[in-house]
């Protein structure tokens, strides 16, 4: 099966996954349960990636259980409210403890550069563990969810067209090489039209969906060239080979991992004006 093939197919079935559990999301929690692996699978390749370093040895497994603590402690302040659920905090309380452990851990693991270690394993509850767990919270509004990754995967696919047709001026070339401001300004047009269909068919204001799609934009962006650049300084392609003709989760949800903060601040706000 030749490689375009093996794109088209893991692509499809990866995008059919994620659409169909968010919009039975409501009735079963498949989204949560479906990103609860993703999240594992994207802390594996993170900190798989910062052990390549030189000097760096970060407690993996103990990483991706303190990340999944506190992915299950977002997802149940989900499901009810913040007073009274023992549940979630009681998840949140065993994560706080799992990183106070962990500089205690460090302690006795008597590794050469410790300090590099501790501020990589904090990195990726940053910049991994912690959206994705934000993910839960965007979940209570499966639309929103749903518009979120149709906009990172719009702005993906014309970004790709725009900047491989019509690309001469590159952002940031020593990161990534192949990105132009053409691609981005072809990318972020093609978001900005999806976000005012969605706001006709939802009837609402289309200045919300043109705020939220160049948030997706902007974040995205750089959410990917963060990435890149942590593989760039590693040496590596991809972040893994999970699936096949993509690369890892990571190179999947790079977008997502600067975009879903900014888009759960800027629903709150909405919310907190009651615009939705």
């Amino acid at each position: 099966m030749n490689n375009l093939a093996t794109r088209t197919i893991t692509g499809t079935v990866f995008v059919t996954a994620i659409v169909a559990s968010i919009l039975f999301q409501q009735q079963y929690y498949t989204f949560s349960a479906l990103f609860a692996i993703f999240n594992i699978l994207a802390m594996k390749e993170y900190y798989g990636i910062i052990n390549k370093k030189q000097n760096v040895s970060v407690p993996v497994t103990y990483m991706i259980i303190s990340g999944t603590l506190l992915y299950f402690g977002c997802f149940w302040f989900t499901l009810f409210e913040i007073s009274g659920n023992y549940i979630g905090y009681a998840f949140l309380i065993l994560y706080m403890l799992s990183l106070a452990f962990l500089v205690i851990y460090e302690l006795y693991r008597n590794k050469e550069h410790p300090t590099y270690d501790l501020a990589f394993s904090f990195l990726g509850q940053a910049v991994v563990a912690f959206p994705f767990g934000l993910l839960n919270f965007i979940a209570r509004s499966p639309y929103c969810l749903l518009a979120l990754f149709i906009m990172i995967w719009t702005f993906d696919t014309g970004a790709y067209l725009f900047g491989s047709t019509f690309g001469k001026h590159k952002m940031i070339p020593h990161v990534s090489p192949k990105k132009s401001w053409e691609g981005e300004i072809g990318g972020a047009l093609t978001t900005v039209a999806v976000a005012i269909g969605i706001a006709y068919y939802l009837s609402q204001p289309i200045w919300e969906w043109i705020i939220f799609a160049l948030i997706v934009v902007v974040f995205g962006t750089y959410g990917d060239l963060s990435e890149s650049m942590l593989k760039r300084a590693s040496g590596l392609k991809d972040s893994g080979n999970i699936l096949p003709g993509h690369g890892g989760m990571l190179d999947r949800f790079d977008s997502m991992l600067l975009a879903a903060p900014m888009v759960y601040i800027y629903l709150e706000i909405l919310r907190g004006f009651e615009f939705i």
